[in-house]
């Protein structure tokens, strides 16, 4: 009998504790000559055997058919070391038996049972783990039901979850168990860290394992591009480090692609090549080991990246290139040159009102249907701007590269039903640099009555600063800027109309007034026209303090915070270590177009830790999350307020113009005689001035809506400013000369303005 239980703890089948399947303790029946005692004692022999076998045979599945090669690895080493480390002391109990050793065989060549069943008593609890383990790695087989039982929804393990699970597992106060956490943690981390030395060290995704990996390919685009998937990091990495690996991949993977270039090769000519500087990169990656320190790891990766920054990526991105794309963004998303707004909206009015106008339209079904834009449409309205702006500029000045740049990779883009309003991705939630969640109210569809976005190509090597998050962003804030400024315009326009406010044509001359017939059509006119003056007085008042508010509102957005944090950030761009001093930024008299030309002239210092490109995006992100935050298009409540203010400026602009064409045609009856029979001009006068009224009702209601919750996000703001992320080195991230965030002035400003507005209104409407 020893020898059959010798050969069952071995793994091999016994029908001494399998007679019967399923059963988990020996049965008196199976061998009748067994006492009671005897057979508690085998089973818990039995117990162990059962354990050794399925423990052995689902790690040799899990290590031919899990996915991860993590998961493999610990998989194997299960199986090559603490399975085979119990087949050892097995061997080694029968070793003592035939050589009757006095430690196991009594008197008269006795072996106690007892005494080999206590032999393996401590392998139980070790065994039991082990199962466990690999039990979570893969959900194990259960015989019947047909499938794979699964926990949690998922029957398999990632590596990182089985890093931070062996971690865990380690801290327990069984020693064997402790240091068997702590050996398959070693071999996983190991691992771990072979696949990150092939992204880290080559710019290439791992050959085998690849979907374990937190790094993948967006196959979406044509160009390779990749993203982070913080949900297959280990807990030790920390989100900076996360975003500096994807980083140095990135930049490898670029220098790569771009070898071919011969532009490239000649800027790259004078640096060192990422052949050369790879032995110093495996030696910073060779001092991380296993357990992984998350310190060490985050000192390792970010002097990589310096290197990488400082010996290769000065020439591949040089900062006159980011300098110049952060012109043309400012510019013309931001609305930095105020002609291009006015351009856009004048050519996006003009096309709208030639698809009102045309004989086809009126052939289309009643509905959007037939005013919706086309894809080359609107990109003819971008393209006739582009025409405006280039004709503005003489041909005595100097060439505008910044325009020629715009007009090349700016382009104006319908958002299809199923694609998502331009706002911050999903995936840019999960980072440390991530930028705010913009409300999801939509401005984009206000210029051309369609959803439609101002986009702009990130070429490469352009990607490693500017990502798809942030050009989404600027969209946002473009969309959101063009609708003020359209509101404003169109406002004004009205007053450009001299018919609309006042006797258009004039009286008749001083010989009419000389007759009974001239007295009575100048009286008549004079009345008509003074009736119609006190009609539209409340309408006129409200159209101005909508064009007060907008004005202000402009000013404050665009002048205090759009501009002043603009060159905040391109202040720190140029010169880093000089302190942050928002006072000084605030009062400087230097204007943004000579800091970019200022820009363009070589820094005295490019090594410094401050001026690598991944700091350089971390801190534009930065800007971008404080730049939105300060314009309100985080907070839902404000912006659907001003979302309705927009909606309803434009129903009265358009039922002021319309009763204005309506009151043409009354005089054209009443003075000249022209009627149209098929229209009853009264009646429509009547109608479009009570709804007049009711538009005009509105704005005032949306204002004050507006101006209540200005007030609100003042008292709700007030000492409380956010940090979207930190910029800088992954190991320290509050060292001298990191950037921080323009503190505009608050939302306080606009009020005093506003307030200031609305008491002069109040006392012209007592006078």
């Amino acid at each position: 009998m020893l020898h059959e239980i010798l050969l069952s703890l071995s793994g091999h089948p016994s029908a001494l504790f399998d007679a019967r399947q399923g059963s988990s303790h020996v049965t008196p029946d199976a061998f009748a000559l067994l006492s009671p005692s005897e057979t508690e004692l085998l089973s818990s022999l039995a117990h162990l055997s059962r354990l050794h076998r399925r423990t052995r045979d689902h790690v040799a599945r899990v290590a031919t058919s899990h996915p991860s090669t993590i998961c493999r690895a610990v998989a194997t080493t299960i199986a090559s070391h603490n399975l085979d480390k119990f087949q050892r002391k097995v061997l080694d109990v029968e070793r003592r038996i035939l050589k009757k050793d006095a430690s196991t065989v009594g008197a008269y060549g006795i072996v106690p049972l007892a005494g080999v069943v206590s032999e393996f008593s401590e392998s139980t609890k070790l065994m039991e783990w082990l199962w466990y383990i690999s039990d979570f790695v893969m959900a194990s087989y259960v015989p019947g039901s047909g499938d794979h039982k699964t926990t949690g929804g998922q029957s398999f393990a990632t590596g990182a979850e089985l890093i931070d699970k062996l971690r865990t597992e380690a801290q327990t106060g069984y020693p064997d168990i402790e240091q068997a956490a702590l050996h398959l943690g070693s071999v996983a981390e190991t691992a771990w860290l072979r696949q990150l030395s092939t992204w880290i060290l080559y710019g290439r995704l791992p050959s085998f394992g690849a979907s374990d990996f937190f790094i993948r390919s967006d196959a979406e685009d044509d160009e390779p591009s990749f993203i982070s998937d913080h949900k297959l990091l280990p807990k030790f990495v920390t989100r900076q480090t996360a975003a500096s690996m994807l980083f140095i991949g990135k930049s490898l993977n670029q220098v790569r692609s771009l070898a071919s270039s011969s532009k490239a090769l000649k800027g790259l000519s004078s640096g060192t090549s990422e052949l050369e500087l790879l032995p110093v990169h495996v030696a910073h990656l060779s001092e991380v080991t296993a357990p992984i320190s998350s310190a060490k790891l985050s000192g390792a990766v970010g002097n990589i990246r310096l290197s990488l920054s400082r010996n290769l990526l000065q020439h591949l991105l040089p900062r006159e290139r980011i300098v110049e794309i952060l012109g043309v963004l400012h510019q013309f998303f931001l609305l930095g040159r105020g002609e291009f707004p006015v351009a856009l909206i004048t050519e996006a009015d003009s096309k709208m009102q030639s698809r009102h106008r045309s004989p086809a339209q009126a052939k289309q079904p009643q509905g959007l249907q037939g005013l919706l834009m086309k894809e080359a449409e609107i990109s003819n309205t971008l393209s006739r701007s582009w025409l405006v702006l280039s004709s503005l500029t003489s041909e005595d000045d100097r060439t505008d590269d910044a325009l020629d740049l715009a007009i090349d990779i700016i382009h104006l883009t319908l958002q299809t039903p199923s694609s998502n309003r331009p706002r911050t991705p999903g995936r840019a939630r999960e980072s440390t640099t991530a930028l705010p969640l913009l409300s999801n109210v939509p401005f984009n569809d206000l210029l051309l009555s369609a959803p439609v976005s101002l986009t702009m190509d990130i070429r490469s090597p352009l990607d490693l600063f500017l990502t798809k998050s942030d050009l989404d962003m600027y969209s946002s804030i473009n969309a959101y800027l063009l609708a003020i400024r359209r509101s404003h315009l169109h406002l004004a326009q009205l007053w450009r109309h001299s018919s609309i406010r006042r006797e258009h044509p004039p009286p008749p001359s001083y010989h009419f007034s000389n007759s009974e017939q001239g007295k009575a059509l100048l009286t008549r006119r004079r009345q008509r026209n003074d009736a119609r003056t006190r009609e539209m007085r409340k309408v006129w008042a409200t159209c101005a303090a909508a064009i007060f508010f907008l004005g202000e509102s402009e000013a404050y957005f665009q002048g205090e915070v759009v501009q002043e944090s603009y060159k905040h950030f391109l202040h720190w761009f140029i010169d880093p270590v000089r302190p942050n001093n928002n006072a000084e930024v605030v009062h400087a008299e230097t204007d943004a177009s000579d800091i970019s030309a200022s820009s363009m002239q070589p820094p005295a210092s490019n090594g410094g830790p401050h001026h690598d490109p991944e700091t350089l995006a971390s801190a534009h992100r930065q800007f971008l999350g404080s730049l939105s935050y300060a314009l309100l298009l985080t907070d839902a409540a404000f912006t659907k307020n001003i979302r309705e203010f927009f909606t309803h400026v434009d129903e009265l602009v358009a039922f002021i113009t319309r009763l204005h064409s309506i009151r043409q045609n009354l005089d054209l009856e009443e003075d000249d005689g022209v009627e149209d029979f098929l229209r009853n001009y009264k009646q429509e006068e009547k109608d479009v001035g009570i709804e007049l009224d009711r538009a005009r009702r509105r704005l005032d209601s949306d204002m004050k809506s507006l101006i209540s919750r200005l007030r609100d996000i003042d008292s709700e703001r007030l000492g409380s400013i956010p940090t979207f992320g930190q910029a800088g080195s992954s190991t320290n991230t509050r060292e001298e000369g990191m950037y921080e965030p323009l503190k505009v002035g608050g939302v306080d400003r606009l009020l005093m303005k506003l307030d200031w507005g609305v008491a002069e209104d109040e006392e012209d409407g007592e006078n």
